[in-house]
């Protein structure tokens, strides 16, 4: 079983950590949140390339005497993700991913510019946050974990072969029976006449 992650995307932040914590404390003392531990992750060369640098949150606990969803730090992540945009004055992208929900949700930030979040189904939220990212879905999804899609057949689209390895080949559509043949014959007689009703009224 996989833990809820909580992944910081910082662009051309030159390995100021220091920095990205004091702006994380000062934001869940805001939010009343206890302040986690964050380090540097060893993120895909395509992250490094697209000039992301990768720092993970550790240790999320939830805020003594709140219930519920409020008591989460990802709840906060708009606030966590603008904070960081406007200390570092760059764009910021917040990722939480809790696979085993299939839920996720992204915050993505630049300096002056309003924020943009989405949360739902993980796959979709994975998707949206490799464009603002501008890299493809795969490298995500290997940060993630190297199956983040059992469960859904499409996702051998978005996440090549090794998703689909060990999986027999979908069986091949059934032939046209007599009422196929019927119905496209119908069909196709009805594009006809809507072909020749089309070139009248150009006329």
């Amino acid at each position: 079983m996989s833990h809820p992650r909580l992944i910081l995307f910082l662009s051309d932040v030159e390995g100021n950590l220091t920095a990205l914590r004091q702006t994380l404390r000062r934001v869940c003392e805001e939010v009343g949140q206890p302040t986690p531990e964050v380090k540097w992750s060893q993120s895909a060369s395509a992250l490094t390339d697209a000039g992301w640098h990768v720092a993970e949150v550790q240790g999320m606990q939830p805020a003594a005497g709140r219930k519920g969803k409020e008591g989460l730090l990802e709840e906060h992540l708009d606030k966590v993700v603008q904070a960081l945009s406007q200390d570092f004055r760059d764009r910021v992208l917040g990722l939480y991913a809790d696979r085993d929900n299939s839920y996720a949700r992204v915050c993505f930030s630049g300096p002056g510019r309003p924020s943009k979040a989405l949360e739902g189904e993980f796959l979709d939220v994975l998707r949206q946050s490799a464009k603002w990212l501008e890299v493809e879905t795969t490298v995500l999804a290997r940060l993630l974990g190297n199956n983040p899609a059992r469960n859904l057949l499409a996702a051998a689209v978005d996440f090549g072969d090794e998703v689909g390895k060990g999986t027999e080949k979908p069986a091949p559509p059934p032939e046209p029976d007599e009422d196929d043949r019927f119905v496209e014959a119908k069909l196709s007689e009805a594009r006809a006449l809507m072909q020749q009703y089309l070139s009248l009224q150009r006329k």
